[in-house]
């Protein structure tokens, strides 16, 4: 009986050993776990902070890019409104131009008086004539068609004062 004594105590000296050795083992494994765990937690703090900086930075981006978008928005709209007025001014000079080539066609199909056959320019009025260009006097001349346009429509009146006060 000894024998099987002696046999069960070096077993339960084994089993005790082997014990002490897992929890030798357990404890460094612990240990490191406390260790990870003030990392960890300091990560987390570095973490959070990052996060609230990248969020107030998202935040002053939207702003930023509201503002911009607006003042995008008001440059749009000044352009629609002077692409209109332009519109509207080459529709205006467009007509001014059919006018003109109207009265040019007209003033085309009208013959010249015709001169008599005798009828010559007095030597006098000649002499008046080349002294007023050497003298550098200008005549003013007088044209039928350019006086029909001197008068200004209303539209045109009110064009003129939108396009100064824009100006």
């Amino acid at each position: 009986m000894n024998w099987l004594v002696f046999l069960l105590d070096l077993a339960l000296i084994g089993l005790l050993v082997t014990g002490i050795f897992y929890a030798v083992r357990l404890t460094r494994q612990l240990a490191g776990m406390r260790a990870s765990r003030t990392e960890m937690e300091r990560f987390v703090l570095d973490f959070s902070t990052t996060v609230v900086r990248a969020e107030n930075g998202v935040k002053n981006l939207k702003a930023t890019a509201r503002s911009s978008g607006d003042d995008l928005e008001k440059l749009i709209e000044n352009a629609h409104n002077l692409r209109d007025e332009l519109h509207f001014l080459v529709e205006s000079a467009d007509q001014m131009a059919n006018r003109l080539s109207d009265t040019a066609r007209e003033t085309r199909s009208v013959k010249p008086p015709e001169k008599k056959a005798g009828a010559s320019i007095k030597p006098e009025t000649m002499r008046k004539r080349t002294s007023n260009l050497s003298s550098g006097q200008k005549k003013p001349i007088e044209t039928p068609v350019l006086s029909s346009f001197s008068t200004t429509s209303a539209a045109e009146k009110d064009l003129m004062r939108a396009l100064k006060k824009i100006g």
